[in-house]
């Protein structure tokens, strides 16, 4: 018996199953191996949806969210996303970076674009920076720091053409998205993250301004069809079912994702 068969007797001993379940344990410590069988199937890869294929930095291959490596992630989005990147636009904005998942996923899917990703915490910053460079994009993202109206309207984007914008900023899209003051955005395909919570009438703000130029939806987080995104990674619906529950939370609050997805209608109109 391996040491860790036999730490493993020892806590499943020692922590009865209902009380490992009333703290998370359980469910934790499967998700966590769906995770590590997943990143050994792809090789620490997202295995399905709009960022397939995107190499993915953690220290472990349990460290990792399991909806990102399924590809499961926010994927309300993904249809429009898919629009829009056969659009080829030449520029992307992503506003609040992170881990990079979507600024590298945008110069991935954008091959001849150029990415201005914003973020503002400094150890982001490099985890942006990092995974570009494992995805071979590091050239064609350009890493800012904190967006704000100023540094929005000095990117070298045209108001004639404008930019494909994914935004999670926690609030701060509320100020930031106004085209009075960054022209450019009255072309430009928005995904927004809405976060009325944190910054109450974000989504009435956001849909009076752009109500006149765009084609405006709202989605809101759903179920997730554990089947179907097995079928779409090869692997077990067990193990699909672990990793594409999106548990998003606002401190001890439940609370389901909102976005805002713009498309611009004199775009549609100039082609």
């Amino acid at each position: 018996m391996s040491v860790v068969s036999a730490l493993r007797r020892v806590y499943h001993a020692l922590v009865p199953l209902p009380l490992r379940r009333h703290l998370g344990l359980a469910r934790w410590t499967a998700s966590r191996r769906a995770r590590v069988r997943l990143w050994e199937k792809t090789g620490g890869r997202v295995a399905a949806g709009v960022f397939a294929g995107q190499r993915l930095r953690h220290a472990s291959p349990g460290d990792c969210e399991g909806p990102v490596l399924l590809g499961s992630f926010e994927c309300e989005t993904h249809a429009w996303l898919e629009r829009e990147f056969a659009r080829g636009w030449p520029i992307a904005v992503n506003i609040g970076s992170a881990f990079g998942y979507y600024s590298t996923g945008l110069a991935l899917r954008l091959t001849n674009s150029i990415v201005h990703a914003f973020e503002m915490d400094p150890g982001l910053q490099e985890e942006t920076h990092r995974s570009a460079e494992v995805n071979g994009v590091a050239q064609r993202v350009r890493m800012l720091g904190r967006a704000d109206v100023t540094a929005l309207a000095s990117l070298p984007v045209s108001a004639d053409s404008g930019a494909l914008v994914v935004c999670d900023c926690e609030g701060a899209e509320r100020d930031l998205l106004d085209p009075a003051h960054v022209p450019w955005l009255t072309r430009s395909a928005l995904c927004v993250e809405l976060h009325d919570f944190a910054a109450p009438g974000a989504t009435e703000a956001l849909t009076s301004r752009f109500a006149a130029s765009h084609e405006l939806v709202i989605v809101e987080q759903h179920s997730r069809d554990a089947a179907a995104w097995a079928l779409l990674a090869g692997i077990d619906r067990a193990d699909a079912a672990e990793l594409c529950d999106e548990q998003r939370r606002w401190g001890d609050v439940p609370l389901p994702g909102r976005w805002l997805l713009a498309s611009p209608l004199r775009r549609d109109r100039d082609r």
